[in-house]
This record gives C-alpha cells, sequence and structure tokens, in this order.
C-alpha cells in the first residue's frame, strides 16, 4: 500500500506568519518520494496554519497522481483537515473553501483513505515543513504553491 503524509506550518504567527508545508509517500516498494514547499504569501491575511496544512495534502495528492497511485493511505495531524474531508466537520471558513473543494475533488480521484495520526507518527513531513520555512526565511524560496 502507498502511504502519504502531509503537514503544514504557520511561524511565527498565526495567521500572519509563513506558512510552509511538506510530504512524503511510501511508494509499496519502500522508497520514498519527498515535497515542501510555500503555503501562501508570507505574512499576509492567507498565511495560516490551516490553508498550509490543506495546502500540504493538496500537493500530496497532486503528487500521487502524477506517479499514478491510486488508493492510497493519507495520513495527518490535523484533525481538522482529515473531519472536514471525511465529512465529519463542516467548512465555515471562506479562505478554506476552495481548498477545502480541490482536496476532496483529489481525495474522490485517488480513492484515498483518510487517517488522523497523533503528531509523533507525522515528524518527517513536519520536518519537511520546517525546512520550507527555514528556505523562505532564507530567500531561497519564494513561489507558492506545489513546487519540489
Amino acid at each position: 500500500m502507498n502511504i502519504g503524509y502531509f503537514d503544514g506550518l504557520c511561524e511565527p504567527k498565526n495567521p500572519g506568519g509563513i506558512a510552509t508545508y511538506g510530504f512524503v509517500i511510501i511508494l509499496e516498494d519502500g522508497n520514498t518520494v519527498k515535497g515542501y514547499g510555500l503555503a501562501s504569501k508570507p505574512f499576509s491575511k492567507d498565511s495560516t496554519n490551516n490553508v498550509a496544512e490543506y495546502t500540504g495534502i493538496i500537493c500530496l495528492m497532486r503528487k500521487m497522481i502524477e506517479l499514478k497511485l491510486s488508493n492510497p493511505k493519507i495520513r495527518g495531524d490535523s484533525q481538522l483537515v482529515i473531519r472536514q474531508l471525511r465529512g465529519e466537520y463542516k467548512v465555515k471558513s471562506l479562505r478554506i473553501k476552495p481548498l477545502y473543494e480541490k482536496a476532496l475533488e483529489l481525495v474522490r480521484q485517488l480513492n484515498a483513505e483518510l487517517e488522523w495520526v497523533p503528531r509523533e507518527e507525522n515528524e518527517e513531513a513536519d520536518q519537511l515543513s520546517r525546512v520550507a520555512y527555514d528556505l523562505v526565511r532564507q530567500g531561497k524560496l519564494t513561489q507558492i504553491g506545489c513546487m519540489h
């Protein structure tokens, strides 16, 4: 089974900081595919932890589609994202709604199973979101969206 992990952060403040994401795909053959990036314009009102988490899961699933994967298990430590995409929570934020709709479309396309995991089980994706954060602070990562 192919398994994907995603994470996002917004620091040094949420909202209004630098929002980045990271993801890891563990392929059936044991190989891994990793990615990270910038979720929104730094220090803008759109830079939030939830925007970062949603961008992370969207970029993860786009990479899975590019790799022609199907029926993957997707894990994240964001209860909000996982529960909204499973239909357990409503989406009230206008900022999140378009991201939610895109993510839901990708979940259906992949026939993905979504699973919440505790933060300790999501360390690699978390670490990649921190790599992206450091690169943004150094001026080495400026493009927003699914890049790396």
